[in-house]
């Protein structure tokens, strides 16, 4: 590994098949930002579980919203360890199925059956865990380590697309989708770092951008990668530039977080890539779709998303 890509080379085998080096990847991951949902997502809804890295880490968590308020809290019961909250609800208390005991949707402990006359109780040890919650243009991610070195990225990027309408984007969940694929998670996101594939395996990608004008940026554990439309009419449109090339000018732009994430933006709106490991030879690929509102993903095509994701989950 080299920063000169003239002499950098491929790293050896036994970082896509050791175990033990895969294993060891699970602190990468518990220590970075991860994309959950979009704020549209919660409309209607006071609690969301998830399992972050669900059938590998496995972290049992819970967003709440009461009213404008969203955080993110430990999905785990503080009496006996016990799921809280199993699907999503509308409900304004989260409630345990084994005592009864339940809480506010800020965590804090509300009622605890049985302990009336307990000593020093409740404590704030009793109230549920909170773990970070980031907003960032409504799109939500959860960190629940204390590496916060990648929000350096995300606040490059946040810089560089605040001209975009994210107050118009909305969750559209027929063009999303989850696939799983046989392959190391670090070789599809390889794959998603290099343009190079691009005229080979991606012919209506290519016909749409001229591949010459392909740029690769470096950011703060982030990378962007551009090129401009063959047609202005497929542009993302507007009237700044970045890096020195005019936004009417520019087909998408394509940002990679560390370690796992990719935040694409299009004219149509934004498509979000969460690559999740689930073995050294398993991973899944959540696919989310944020049309701006009153546009549609294209689908079916072969320029649009979704041909060129299978495309690319093909060759890996």
């Amino acid at each position: 590994i080299d920063k000169n890509i003239e002499t950098a080379q491929t790293p050896p085998s036994s970082f896509y098949t050791s175990e033990e080096i895969f294993e060891k990847s699970k602190a990468i991951f518990e220590n970075s930002y991860q994309f959950i949902c979009h704020k549209s997502q919660l409309d209607n809804i006071s609690c969301y579980p998830f399992n972050l890295f669900e059938n590998w880490i496995d972290t049992p968590l819970l967003i709440t919203k009461e009213k404008e308020q969203i955080i993110c809290l430990s999905n785990v019961c503080t009496h006996r360890g016990n799921i809280l909250c199993h699907e999503k609800n509308e409900k304004n208390k989260i409630t345990c199925n084994y005592h009864g005991r339940n809480f506010n949707l800020d965590g804090t402990i509300n009622h605890v059956p049985g302990f009336k006359n307990t000593k020093n109780f409740p404590s704030d040890t009793d109230n549920l865990t909170k773990i970070e919650l980031l907003d960032w243009n409504n799109l939500l991610f959860i960190n629940t380590g204390k590496n916060d070195l990648i929000l350096k990225g995300l606040n490059q990027i946040k810089e560089m697309v605040a001209w975009y309408p994210f107050e118009k984007l909305s969750f559209d969940k027929t063009a999303s989708n989850t696939y799983g694929i046989d392959a190391h998670w670090a070789l599809y996101c390889e794959n998603y770092l290099e343009g190079f594939h691009i005229p080979y395996i991606h012919k209506g990608l290519s016909s749409d951008i001229e591949n010459q004008s392909y740029e690769t940026i470096l950011l703060e554990h982030a990378v962007l990668q551009l090129a401009k439309s063959s047609n202005k009419e497929n542009s993302l449109g507007g009237t700044g530039k970045i890096n020195n090339t005019p936004l009417d000018e520019i087909y998408a732009l394509y940002f990679w977080l560390f370690p796992n994430i990719m935040l694409n933006f299009y004219k149509w709106g934004v498509s979000v890539n969460i690559i999740e490991p689930l073995g050294k030879e398993k991973t899944r690929i959540r696919f989310i779709s944020l049309p701006i509102k009153g546009n549609k993903q294209d689908l079916g095509d072969s320029n649009s998303v979704d041909h060129i994701e299978l495309e690319d989950q093909k060759v890996v």
